[in-house]
């Protein structure tokens, strides 16, 4: 059974960050401006350590999401990662229940296209008419009664280009104020990474579902 190669990166990326460099000195106490493009790139790092720990896209940013093809409801390679054992999950999900697509760094504003590449590397754009988004979860589902794109070729068959990200309007408390935190330590030289206490904020927010991507 092949291992069906999945990968995702940012196209655009918005100047929009859930905190302005003003809000950000005021809660530093920092007056002048001799710091701002150091903070602005703490700014920059948090989000992105706060992104990668939460594996959810805060601000907005357009991703291409590729893989090698479309999970089948008789089986699923990312079985064979789990190695020995006992293991826990709900079935829909470990399984992909061969209808659903699970796109990485919820949560998603849109769904720009779904692309795929026959045996002839030949593009063909999957209707939006097949499928249904859950934009908080980051899921596609098939409509009832249809059925992904088959006869694809061996690698990056499948791509799908979306928009995700809370944006600088609606981020959750927690995270911004653990945003807060992580850049004071960067500022205040005490911790180059995630503090404690930030990890501890984001601890609902974390998604521990890396067998998906």
């Amino acid at each position: 059974m092949r291992f069906n190669r999945k990968s995702a990166y940012v196209t655009v990326s918005t100047d929009s960050l859930p905190i302005t460099i003003n809000a950000m000195k005021q809660y530093l106490r920092v007056d002048g401006s001799d710091d701002d493009e150091l903070i602005l790139t703490y700014i920059n790092a948090a989000v992105e350590a706060i992104k990668q720990h939460t594996r959810r896209a805060i601000k907005t940013e357009t991703f291409v999401f590729k893989a090698d093809g479309f999970v089948d409801g008789g089986g699923d390679d990312r079985l064979l990662q789990l190695g020995p054992g006992l293991h826990t999950g709900s079935k829909p999900y470990i399984l992909g229940g061969g209808e659903t697509l699970d796109l990485p760094f919820p949560p998603l504003q849109s769904v720009t296209s779904v692309v795929t590449y026959d045996r002839g590397n030949n593009a063909l754009t999957f209707s939006a008419s097949n499928y249904r988004v859950d934009l908080q979860s980051g899921r596609i589902y098939l409509n009832e009664g249809e059925t992904w794109p088959s006869d694809l070729r061996a690698q990056d068959a499948v791509e799908v280009t979306y928009v995700a990200g809370y944006g600088s309007a609606s981020v959750p408390a927690p995270i911004l104020h653990a945003l807060r935190l992580t850049v004071q330590g960067m500022y205040d030289g005490t911790c180059m990474g995630l503090t404690s206490e930030a990890m501890g904020l984001l601890a609902p927010y974390r998604l521990m579902d890396d067998l998906a991507w």
